[in-house]
């Protein structure tokens, strides 16, 4: 039960987190996605750099 409390919190607080850095992201296409990627993350639909190209340059 202690676990999922704690983890509940952990949630929480990484929620908490992106919403207070949305602002400080702008329009910043790859800090959007690291947002996003962030809170699909969260949520657990989505596998880390899922689909997303790497820069090579």
């Amino acid at each position: 039960m202690a676990d999922q409390s704690l983890s509940e919190q952990a949630r929480e607080a990484v929620l908490r987190a992106i919403i207070k850095s949305a602002p400080t992201v702008g329009n910043s296409p790859s800090g959007i996605r690291d947002l996003a990627e962030a809170y699909a993350l969260l949520e657990r639909d989505l596998i880390p750099n899922a689909g997303v190209v790497q820069n090579r340059t």
